[in-house]
């Protein structure tokens, strides 16, 4: 009888044994489908924004969405001549947000209820004053915007937090919700969007429209890693949308460098 039972258990063991190890085995083909499922939407991400960018009408159709549509003055800048050889977000942290960040000081330990209490006071303070500047910004300079928001982050975080701005991960957060709030409450309930490519300059048309861009002008295209002789085709595309019934327009002038297009910010 011992014996009978102790097979019975062996029997047992063994049953549990292949269920786990078939459980382990099904685990394992459902985290590496999940990877390779992540890796796929990233990749397309990636080649769809890319694919956008050799078609200027959809560069125009994306800038439109973000700067007219949705208010996202700085979103917008994804699509233009600006990240040419850079990361919008690398930009921003290294211009704007370590200038202003003092990333030696040991930030106070505090109770969650405390950090919260005060995160939303500055949260408070921040949006006011990105939909100030935003308003005042007649003519939409992005180191007027970036500069003044990082600066009063800064005055305000010492006044709030009693200490010094020292997360720079904080900083950009804190920015970038500024930017959406303004967004949601100010974006247009927009239908019947339309882009059209209205004028491809010619080789000769190219060369006058380099030939017009001032020092100015070329020192911030350079600013972008951008020289004159990289620019390879020119057009104009008109972003045509319709709200509350009214028809309205905003054209926009696109460089070509290699073979994708951008908006020309410094136009």
């Amino acid at each position: 009888m011992a014996k009978e039972k102790n097979v019975q258990h062996e029997k047992l063991h063994t049953v549990d044994e292949n269920a786990t190890k078939k459980f382990d085995s099904l685990y394992a083909i459902i985290a590496i489908v999940g990877i390779i499922l992540f890796l796929c939407i990233a990749t397309g991400v990636h080649y769809k924004n890319t694919f956008a960018m050799l078609y200027p009408e959809q560069v125009a159709e994306q800038y439109g969405a973000n700067e007219v549509v949705g208010k996202d003055d700085f979103n917008s800048l994804k699509y233009s001549t600006l990240i040419t050889n850079q990361y919008l977000g690398d930009y921003f942290r290294n211009n704007y947000v370590k200038p202003v960040i003092d990333a030696n000081y040991e930030a106070k330990e505090r109770t969650p209820e405390e950090e919260g209490d005060l995160k939303t006071q500055i949260s408070e303070v921040m949006d006011a004053y990105y939909a100030q500047i935003i308003a005042g910004n007649t003519d939409k300079t992005l180191d007027g915007v970036l500069k003044q928001y990082m600066a009063e982050y800064a005055k305000q975080h010492e006044a709030i937090f009693g200490e010094p701005a020292s997360s720079e991960d904080e900083a950009v957060e804190r920015f970038e919700a500024s930017v959406q709030a303004y967004s949601e409450a100010n974006r247009l309930q927009a239908e019947d969007i339309s882009t059209e490519v209205t004028k491809t300059y010619s080789g000769d048309e190219l060369e006058a429209y380099k030939s017009t861009m001032d020092a100015a002008r070329t020192a911030q295209l350079e600013k972008f890693g951008i020289a004159l002789s990289d620019i390879s085709g020119v057009c104009e595309v008109t972003y045509r949308y319709t709200v509350d019934g009214q028809n309205f327009e905003q054209p926009y002038t696109l460089v070509q460098v290699g073979s994708q297009w951008y908006i020309d910010i410094a136009a």
